[in-house]
């Protein structure tokens, strides 16, 4: 091998080492910021500086309120995270005017993981959440476990992660957890009580679903099944142009 050849491959190399290492929070919120604005800053007409600070401290403060909470930055995580979000708000720069409901719920799926709590299986979850407990196990009847289906109405979903399939719900009313037929129309509803998945629960009653455009809390408020987060609307996507909730959100105003 002569000298230059030799000298090539070590800058080679060297290049290659600069790259490697797993994702840091840094990077990640500044790679969050650069996606979000690229999208953002000509669908909304704001400038790039406003846009870049705006979305760095909403990044920072996601991240300060889980390292409350005792969840750590899964890195492998915050990367399928901006996978998600380069996908979804490049659209905005190839003349998309929105943002689809079902690219957006996926997108804030795949972030809500970016941070994961270190409780195991059979541990509590002491805030509630899936993100409390390690890698991909869920909160269920306040502590960790592995997700897994029970199919049928009458079947036993005692053990943690058991959750009970669509027009279900996982019930212990009787003091022992079964699956059991969620509430139709007219039936009392709440926490424990949920509606079935084409009703909404609205003063404790289950109802009919809202149209679009109409004011809304939840997704299940909708007939869209998309409760559009800024302006708080029934909708089927998210609209980005000035003058927009979405926009209005992103200019602080």
């Amino acid at each position: 091998m002569n000298r230059r050849f030799a000298l090539l491959s070590m800058v080679a190399l060297a290049g290659c080492n600069s790259q490697s290492g797993p994702l840091t929070q840094t990077e990640y919120c500044n790679q969050y910021a650069q996606d979000v604005c690229a999208g953002v800053v000509p669908a909304c007409l704001m400038t790039e500086t406003d846009c870049t600070a705006a979305r760095l401290t909403e990044c920072t403060q996601v991240g300060q309120r889980n390292a409350g909470l005792n969840r750590k930055f899964i890195p492998a995580n915050a990367e399928a995270c901006l996978s998600k979000v380069s996908a979804n708000y490049s659209k905005l720069n190839q003349g998309a005017v929105a943002l689809d409901a079902a690219d957006y719920q996926a997108m804030n799926q795949a972030c809500s993981n970016v941070y994961r709590g270190t409780a195991i299986a059979n541990d509590l979850c002491p805030n509630g959440a899936d993100a409390d407990c390690i890698n991909d196990l869920v909160c269920d009847k306040g502590y960790c476990g592995t997700a897994r289906l029970v199919a049928q109405a009458g079947l036993g979903c005692a053990n943690i992660g058991e959750y009970c399939s669509q027009g279900l719900y996982c019930s212990n009313a009787t003091g022992i957890y079964f699956c059991t037929s969620k509430v139709g129309l007219g039936g009392a509803c709440g926490d424990s009580l949920p509606c079935m998945e084409n009703l909404r629960c609205s003063a404790g009653i289950c109802d009919v679903q809202l149209g679009i455009g109409e004011v809304c809390s939840v997704d299940q408020d909708c007939g869209s099944g998309f409760c559009e987060p800024y302006a708080a609307l029934c909708a089927q996507d998210i609209r980005f142009a000035r003058g927009t909730a979405a926009c209005n959100f992103m200019s602080g105003t």
